[in-house]
């Protein structure tokens, strides 16, 4: 299997390789697929280069491309929430390209957002799924439960469900919250606990649309 490179990109930087693998997503019919629409993005500002480019979204993160000999298989960016700098929201247009060789590219991308994000200071991060898909993130809680694996061990302040495996404890609210006027469930990762409380706070107060 050819080697496998990650990239980080915002608004200032060579963004070729997005765009290319905004260009390969156009016969998929998925709808992760209809957010990388590389055709007059600028008029859709729910398309990862309208995001990128126009929002610069990423200039506070930054978006993740895995690439092989083949090109770019797969996507997935991570930003400062605009209303707090302390909170990161992981996981911004997951994609991956259909047939892609590259062994679980989503978990290589959002363990390099883990890692970014941490390293710029970040206090909490966090995803977040519709009301459709609410059941993934209960089992994402239980996949990455430290106590669910008999083998999981912790290394620094890195958990692992057994060598070579990592996971995430993470946490969840018993409410939906509103994100960019939608109704949405998060999942999220504790990295300071002293700010857990006031993060708590803005969920009850349901701070994330304004």
């Amino acid at each position: 299997m050819s080697e496998v490179t990650l990239t980080w990109h915002n608004s200032s930087t060579d963004n070729t390789i997005v765009t290319e693998l905004c260009y390969l997503t156009e016969s998929d019919t998925r709808p992760a697929a209809q957010n990388m629409a590389p055709r007059s993005w600028q008029d859709h500002p729910e398309t990862l280069l309208y995001k990128l480019h126009t929002e610069r979204l990423y200039d506070n993160g930054g978006y993740g491309v895995l690439s092989n000999s083949d090109g770019p298989q797969a996507g997935s960016g991570y930003h400062v929430m605009n209303w707090h700098p302390d909170i990161v929201y992981a996981g911004s247009r997951s994609y991956t390209l259909p047939g892609s060789e590259i062994k679980y590219p989503q978990s290589v991308l959002w363990y390099g957002q883990i890692d970014q994000a941490k390293s710029q200071g970040a206090k909490i991060i966090l995803g977040s799924v519709n009301n459709y898909n609410r059941k993934m993130v209960s089992q994402a809680i239980k996949i990455n439960d430290p106590n669910q694996h008999v083998r999981s061990f912790r290394s620094g302040d890195r958990w692992y469900r057994e060598p070579g495996i990592r996971i995430l404890p993470l946490k969840t609210l018993p409410y939906s919250v509103n994100i960019h006027h939608t109704e949405q469930w998060i999942m999220y990762h504790v990295f300071d606990w002293d700010f857990h409380t006031e993060f708590l706070d803005i969920c009850k107060n349901n701070q994330f649309g304004r």
